[in-house]
């Protein structure tokens, strides 16, 4: 019977000591909150926080660009019973592949517009259905401001048919992969557009940036990318109007190789 007391008589105390032992924890841990230690060895300046970035001043060019801008992308766009999309080729001469394109767009003529701009010589086309198609067109060099003003003028040809709901940019070389009712469908039935953006640090990409374009373009947010793209109505717009930008690229944006 006495050690039966005596094991009956130590639980209280060791219910006691346990939580006492917590509560200790728990006021420490109040009392004592742990330090968030930065990596010293990395910087001079021991749990410091980088400095903020200054908030740059608009200049009202800019400022009155962002607004355009902002209204042309809110803005609902163009309504149109019959919308078609617009097929822009950008090449020297005549196109080598029309009677694929033929094919492509046979049965179709009520979904579609085509528009040529031919840089060098006059087409001669081997399809009907690319004849009267041709624009307006002047000299066009490789990595030049020349190429964007091609470019520029096929959507303003292009955007005098409010049918044109959606626009594609095109090379000589482009052929199609899928049949006119897919590549129909896809675009008509997204709302966004699709434009080639990468980092690029050579002399083609990075090395065409600067200062000059400073304060609207930042050289972190410098961007390469291939011309051909497929954009919805009001970004043709958009790329249409935009003055700001495209003065400080026809100005400053150079190959510059040391």
């Amino acid at each position: 019977m006495a050690p039966r007391n005596r094991t009956s008589s130590r639980r209280p105390l060791w219910v006691i000591v346990l939580i006492a032992f917590v509560c200790a924890i728990v006021t420490g841990a109040y009392l004592y909150k742990p330090q968030h230690y930065t990596g010293c060895y990395l910087s001079n300046s021991c749990g410091s926080q980088p400095p903020l970035e200054p908030v740059r001043v608009y200049t009202d060019d800019e400022i009155a660009a962002r607004a355009v801008m902002r209204d042309l992308v809110l803005s609902q766009p163009v309504q149109s019973k019959n919308p078609k999309i617009a097929f822009m080729f950008l090449t020297p001469s005549s196109l080598p592949f029309e009677k694929l394109w033929e094919k492509f767009f046979m049965g179709h003529e009520d979904r579609y517009t085509i528009y040529v701009h031919a840089s060098r010589e006059k087409t001669v086309h081997a399809s009907p259905i690319f004849a009267g198609r041709d624009i307006r067109s002047e000299k066009v060099v490789w990595g030049t401001v020349t190429m964007i003003d091609a470019e520029r003028r096929l959507l303003a040809n292009a955007l005098q048919d409010a049918d044109n709901q959606h626009f594609v940019l095109l090379s000589e070389s482009c052929v199609p992969l899928h049949n006119f009712d897919y590549v129909y469908s896809y675009l008509m039935e997204t709302n966004i557009s699709f434009v080639d953006s990468f980092d690029d640090p050579g002399p083609h990409g990075a090395g065409r940036y600067s200062e000059h374009m400073l304060p609207e373009i930042i050289k972190r947010d410098w961007r390469k990318g291939a011309q051909w793209f497929t954009v919805k109505r009001q970004h043709a717009v958009l790329i249409l109007v935009d003055t700001l930008y495209y003065g400080k690229f026809k100005r400053y944006c150079k190959v510059h190789i040391s």
